[in-house]
């Protein structure tokens, strides 16, 4: 039986490898718009993401980052959320085109796994470049986020794969090494160039030492 009789999946996360980190002007612009200096901005931001990422509403999320409700101010809060999204679709094309040519391959598909509220998927999968992803999955629909093995597990189940036959790559090594204590296969993500030498690899059939 050939090496590509079975499926062999590329799992792939979003934010910070498939995109390009939020940019600074964009901190700015929100914390602008939070009336908030950006370095309190920026701590809030992140504090609460977690249950944002999990399906938290966009109301119950910024009114957690501006500590007050703004159940009465949706204008803001759309404000908010589409400066928010459209920080996070500016890409890596580098990092796409490698992964798109990897998928190119016999056997071979993409999946994506991100931790990202729902107008993050949304803007995702509205996307162009989305359709290359056989599967795209999200923790916000999920309600499970990385690092969470329950995730990976579930994943797994739905891509009807063994964990052999994934190769997972994230730039956060808490995300990796959850994978990796499954038998995953992964990859921590540092840049495009690294990540290409990383999938010939895994293409040849050499497992990293896991160190990730």
């Amino acid at each position: 039986m050939g090496r590509h009789a079975v499926t062999r999946w590329i799992l792939v996360d979003y934010g910070e490898v498939i995109s390009a980190p939020l940019a600074a002007d964009t901190v700015l612009r929100l914390a602008s718009l939070a009336e908030q200096h950006p370095d309190e901005f920026r701590d809030h931001y992140w504090r609460f993401r977690r249950r944002y990422d999990l399906g938290q509403s966009d109301i119950g999320y910024w009114s957690e980052v501006l500590d007050r409700d703004l159940s009465a101010e949706p204008t803001l809060v759309d404000q908010l959320v589409r400066v928010d999204v459209a920080g996070w679709m500016t890409l890596n094309p580098q990092t796409l085109l490698t992964l798109m040519e990897f998928a190119a391959r016999p056997g071979v598909k993409l999946a994506l796994l991100s931790n990202a509220p729902e107008p993050i998927a949304l803007a995702i999968d509205t996307s162009t470049w989305s359709r290359h992803f056989d599967r795209r999955f999200y923790s916000c629909r999920l309600q499970l986020a990385k690092p969470d093995t329950a995730v990976f597990e579930l994943v797994l189940r739905e891509l009807a794969a063994s964990p052999e036959s994934v190769l997972f790559i994230d730039d956060r090594a808490g995300n990796t090494q959850a994978a990796a204590r499954l038998g995953v296969e992964v990859a921590r993500f540092t840049s495009a160039e690294a990540m290409l030498r990383r999938l010939r690899d895994w293409e040849s059939g050499t497992r990293s030492r896991v160190s990730d």
